[in-house]
């Protein structure tokens, strides 16, 4: 039997462990499970999974053994016997996520999830292959890989159980069992959730929302479910919630659709290329006719142009391919395909760190993302204007949902290349980190999620994204906070309690709460601060950032995602929970400012143990609302002397902190800025979708389609126009313009209830008409000049107090209202 397996980069799983901590509240260091099941039933339902079990009777299961009872007892599979036995599916499966709840029964016991397997009827072991180990006994390696009646122990290994090859690892894998976190990822006494990922020859396990396995082995790529009782006399063995979804899932399938789209120029280079312009770079491939003759032609696509041509060795992941065509011998329009990248197709590629690419329905051919094509040895009388793009966008996009317009021209165009970039990422209907890899990310995708809600009106590609990377996570250690943001922002956007609480349990292990101390604050050992914790990417955009156990970037994502869970927990009726939360908070603000704000300079440091303050050290709290008062001003000032010395990513950040704070005119003068590190530098350039970085010296293998790059999609409409949900579902907006020296401004913001519309003007006065659809209201905030006295309302004074440099308006408005600061 052949097999292949390369050993998982363990720094992608392994946990920091910290040493004498105090555990947090157990509620909240991991999910709970219900007790009755039916939460976790219609949870993964919502997710797309298909049942196993009916919950009323054995159909689709089979017991290929003599002995051993199988019964349905309140929704639940109960396995007793004398002597060990599995009950199996009657259909097999490949490439899949199985989910399955086990109850060990009190003493001992040993149990697990057979995947893959196979059954000989005629043998005396009649089931055989993987299993998902579930160890009741004292030595807890729940989580573990187990070949069945074929080579035993795989991870972890252990002398007498295990092959010689898997012998090679068998310290490193038990010291990884041993880690808290692993050890302690089974209830004993309770329910338990294993998740089983099978996609080629990579297999993942997860107790409980902790992974304890990540291998590859290409001994099995298809076989049967089964579940066991391992044979203890008078034993009840309890399983529920079996499901199953099959994989690869393919989003654009159902979500996205293809436009025919015409060439907006068309023109003959020499004898024998034409070159095409789409205007626009999209994600597709090319139909057209069938062009007469004999012989071979080749279609060239590319996203830049060299002296007039189609460049064909472009910098980075800047795109060009050839698909080369047949002359004549057949008859009407065909679809070109765009050349394939092997990378974006990839399920299991060597980089075990990476999830799996998202891929494209293939009915539609391949595409890639181009402007322009070339054809050629094609004659110049071919009706070049036939040619038609297939361009994938989201099929339910409306390019009317949102608008925006300023008194600065040069806003305009960043705000126009920045929607269509949202639009133009749309194309596998889930968001993906551009065409080097088609892989979702999660700070890309709340980045993404943010600037959908403002460009579009009907957005469900977020919900979609957070359950795809639910599943496939990556490794940066801010990514897994960013997974707790993308829940609340779609709580704020739908208010959709439903959703959340059948996705809130799972938010426990994205926290980073696993590697928090006494004081509250998360410790980062040697592998976190070499790969994990990342600040910032690419890493020449951390402004000189110092690494150290603790640090003040980790740390400000773990205290605002805790702030989230607190606020989500309330929201959805877990009282306790939230307590627990709030309590968490509290202690770990106290630390954060006493251990990592420095008295003397007025501003934060990079970590304990460094001097070094970093402007990621600095708006990063601010944007998070986590500088006291008394210090906000001292952190701000410090903030406005420095330029975007952070990347595109990181600059969502920075902006927010800066329109938050009172410093919008200094977030427009960077958004603005000459030189190569701004939006104005982007647009300037001619892309028609955002960037992945401000320019390729900054990352040279950048590509030029990441939607993380078009952050003004989302500023420009929360910030400038000054419309954002108050309460979940947009019931209450808050209206907060910041125009700096803007002279006026107008647009649409769409939200589930209708479109936001906002006309202000900043001259003599400042003027606001403001629009809002039924049912909502909105609280008002007004800048307020230093020679203004009040603020009146349809003409009328309105009562209003003054804050700083805010008039913020009594009581709430409905429908349409003027306002006016005098």
């Amino acid at each position: 039997m052949r097999f292949r397996m390369v050993l998982s980069i363990l720094a992608v799983i392994l946990i920091a462990e910290v040493g004498a901590a105090q555990t947090p509240a157990a509620s909240i260091s991991k999910p709970a499970i219900d007790p009755n099941g039916e939460s976790g039933y219609r949870a993964l339902l919502s997710r797309g999974y298909t049942p196993l079990f009916n919950g009323q009777d054995l159909t689709g299961w089979r017991n290929p053994y003599p002995h051993g009872e199988a019964k349905v007892v309140d929704g639940e599979i109960h396995l007793l016997a004398d002597k060990k036995f599995f009950l199996v599916t009657e259909k097999t499966y490949s490439d899949f996520r199985v989910s399955v709840e086990i109850h060990l029964p009190e003493g001992p016991a040993n149990s697990g999830v057979m995947f893959r397997c196979h059954v000989d009827d005629d043998a005396e072991k009649k089931v055989y292959g993987y299993q998902a180990e579930c160890d009741g006994s004292d030595r807890r390696w729940s989580g573990g890989f187990f070949d069945e009646a074929r080579r035993r122990w795989i991870w972890p290994s252990t002398k007498g159980r295990s092959t010689d090859q898997f012998l090679a690892h068998a310290e490193e894998s038990q010291q990884f069992f041993a880690t808290p976190r692993v050890r302690n990822a089974l209830n004993r006494n309770g329910w338990n959730r294993y998740e089983i990922t099978c996609l080629k020859d990579v297999i993942r396990i997860e107790v409980n929302g902790v992974e304890t396995v990540r291998f590859r082995d290409a001994t099995d790529a298809s076989g049967y479910i089964g579940i066991q009782h391992h044979g203890e006399a008078g034993q009840t063995y309890r399983f529920r919630n079996l499901f199953i979804k099959e994989l690869p899932e393919i989003p654009a399938d159902r979500h996205v659709a293809l436009t025919e789209q015409q060439p907006v120029s068309i023109k003959r280079i020499n004898e024998t290329v034409t070159q095409i312009d789409f205007g626009k770079a999209a994600f597709g491939n090319i139909v057209m006719p069938v062009p007469p003759g004999r012989g071979t032609a080749s279609v060239h696509f590319g996203e830049k142009l060299k002296d007039g041509r189609i460049d064909q060795t472009p910098p980075g992941t800047v795109r060009y391919g050839m698909t080369p065509i047949r002359l004549g011998q057949q008859l009407g329009n065909w679809v070109v395909p765009a050349p394939v990248d092997t990378r974006n197709v990839a399920q299991s590629g060597l980089m075990n760190a990476n999830p799996p690419a998202v891929l494209t329905p293939p009915a539609w051919q391949s595409v890639m993302p181009f402007r322009w094509v070339e054809i050629e040895g094609v004659a110049a009388d071919f009706p070049f204007d036939l040619v038609r793009r297939r361009a994938a966008y989201s099929a339910t996009w409306n390019d009317d949902a949102s608008a925006f317009e300023c008194s600065d021209e040069t806003l305009n165009r960043i705000w126009d290349l920045c929607k269509y970039s949202i639009k133009a990422t749309t194309f596998a209907g889930v968001y993906v980190d551009g065409d080097r890899e088609r892989i979702p990310y999660e700070a890309d995708a709340y980045l993404n999620q943010l600037s959908h809600y403002t460009t579009d009106d009907d957005v469900q590609m977020a919900a979609r994204t957070f359950d795809w990377l639910m599943e496939n996570g990556t490794w940066p250690s801010e990514w897994s906070p960013h997974m707790v943001f993308m829940a609340h922002a779609e709580w704020m956007y739908s208010g959709d309690t439903e959703w959340l609480k059948h996705r809130y349990e799972s938010l426990k292990s994205k926290t980073l709460m696993h590697r928090s101390g006494d004081d509250g604050l998360v410790r980062s050992d040697e592998a976190d601060q070499n790969r994990h914790d990342i600040v910032d990417w690419p890493k020449q955009e951390r402004d000189g950032f110092v690494f150290t156990e603790i640090n003040t970037v980790v740390n400000a994502f773990h205290i605002k995602a805790m702030e989230q869970m607190e606020e989500m927990a309330r929201a959805i009726g877990k009282q306790a929970d939230a307590e627990a939360f709030a309590a968490r908070v509290k202690l770990a603000r106290a630390s954060f400012q006493d251990k990592l704000f420095d008295q003397d300079a007025g501003i934060y440091r990079d970590g304990i143990g460094t001097d070094h303050s970093s402007v990621h050290a600095n708006f990063f709290p601010l944007a998070f609302g986590l500088v006291p008062a008394e210090q906000r001003d001292g952190v701000l000032s410090w903030l406005k002397q420095k330029k975007m010395q952070c990347s595109v990513y990181a600059a969502q950040y920075f902006m927010d902190a800066l329109f938050t704070a009172g410093a919008g005119q200094k977030a427009l003068d960077l958004i603005l800025a000459d030189g190569d590190r701004s939006w104005k530098h982007m647009a300037d350039s001619g892309t028609t979708i955002s960037w992945e970085a401000w320019e390729m010296k900054y990352k040279p293998n950048q590509d030029w389609n990441h939607a993380w790059g078009a952050a003004p999609a989302n500023l420009l409409p929360r910030h400038v126009l000054g419309a954002q949900p108050r309460t979940p579902g947009w019931t209450t907006a808050t209206i907060r313009p910041c125009p700096g020296k803007l002279m006026l401004a107008h647009g649409k913001v769409p939200t589930p209830r209708g479109p936001v519309e906002i006309d202000w003007t900043n001259k003599a006065t400042f003027n606001l008409s403001l629009s809002l659809p039924e049912g909502m209201s909105a609280v008002v905030e007004l800048p307020a000049p230093d020679d203004s006295t009040g603020v009146f309302v349809d003409g009328a004074p309105r009562a209003a107090i003054q804050r700083g440099d805010r008039w913020h308006v009594d009581g709430e408005v409905t429908g349409s209202v003027r306002f006016e600061v005098k």
